[in-house]
Parts: structure tokens; C-alpha cells; sequence
């Protein structure tokens, strides 16, 4: 054979090869990762706690102390702005009761005493059920004069009557009425 055949086999053979290689099916080549910082995950707005429901404000606690005359059991003209404030207070407000408690001084018997103080306290609920307050709901006691206030400050005053007017006036404040209001448990 001559060489310029050879040659030209060659070339042919080379030139068939190059097309089937071009030609040939590659293997798909998934394409190399990217090196790049990781990229965090979105994230996702929490919801704000809704705040804690504030408990209801205790309400403040109800009371009043009515004075009263040496040996009387009407509501004086300068104490009734107490008890009407106080019913003022009271109305719309829950409460399972309204206690009235009378007291006396000691100048007399104690018999005597524990029923002026019972008067005193049914005086002070008569005159609260007439604003409008349920007297169903109000509870008059009696302590006659077993819980004075002034202790020993009017002591050896002189004679315990109504006629030594330094001691009747020192023992203004256990003459009186103590209204406190009861709140639901």
C-alpha cells in the first residue's frame, strides 16, 4: 500500500474517532458545590407573649367609726356625712355583709351599757338601709363596754356619772359605732 493511502486511512480513521468521542453520550456532572457561608434559615417572627391578664384590684377595705352622745343612741347630725360617704362607697360593690358594732363608755351598768350599744348599732343600720343599702345584708352586735379605746387615758378622772363633764367628754370615743364592710372570700 502506498504510504499516502496509509496516510490517508489514518486521517479518516482519526477524523471518525474525533466524531464519535464528540458525539459520544458524557455522563451528566452535577455541578461542584459552592464554597460560600451557609446562609441561616429565615426566620419565623415569634409571636409577643400576650401579657399576663393584670388580677382585678382588691378593693380597699370599707370601715367607719360613728361617734355618738353621752347616753343616746341617735346618729349625730355631725357624723351622718360618715355614713353616707360610706354608703356611697358601697353601693355596687360586692360584699356578703356590712357589720355594725356599738360600744359604750363605762359610766353606768354594763347591762345597761351592752343595750345602748345595741340600740347604737341597730341606729347606724336603720339609718344605712334608709340610703339604699340592703339591710338583709347588715348585721348589728353589741359590745357594751368591753373594748374601749380610751384605756387609760381617762383614769382617775373623778366620779364616773354624767355629771363630771371632763370624764363624759374623755370618753367620747368609746361611745361609737364601727361599721366594717365584709368582702366575699
Amino acid at each position: 500500500m502506498k504510504p499516502s493511502t496509509r496516510w490517508t486511512i489514518v486521517v479518516l480513521v482519526a477524523i471518525v474517532l474525533g466524531i464519535i468521542w464528540m458525539l459520544w453520550p458524557k455522563p451528566v456532572e452535577q455541578p461542584a458545590p459552592v464554597k460560600a457561608p451557609v446562609a441561616p434559615p429565615p426566620t419565623v417572627a415569634k409571636p409577643e407573649p400576650s401579657p399576663a391578664p393584670t388580677p382585678p384590684k382588691p378593693e380597699e377595705p370599707l370601715s367607719a367609726t360613728v361617734l355618738f352622745d353621752f347616753d343616746q343612741s341617735a346618729v349625730r347630725a355631725g357624723e351622718a356625712p360618715k355614713l353616707d360617704e360610706l354608703a356611697a362607697k358601697i353601693k355596687g360593690r360586692t360584699f356578703d355583709r356590712l357589720d355594725a358594732v356599738g360600744h359604750a363608755d363605762r359610766i353606768g351598768a354594763n347591762a345597761y351599757n351592752m343595750g345602748l350599744s345595741k340600740r347604737r348599732a341597730e341606729a347606724v343600720r336603720a339609718y344605712l338601709a334608709g340610703k339604699g343599702i340592703e339591710a338583709g345584708r347588715m348585721r348589728a352586735d353589741a359590745k357594751g363596754e368591753d373594748e374601749a379605746v380610751t384605756g387609760d387615758a381617762c383614769k382617775n378622772m373623778g366620779p364616773e356619772n354624767q355629771k363630771n363633764q371632763k370624764l363624759v367628754s374623755c370618753l367620747q370615743r368609746d361611745r361609737r359605732v364601727e361599721v366594717r364592710l365584709v368582702a366575699p372570700r
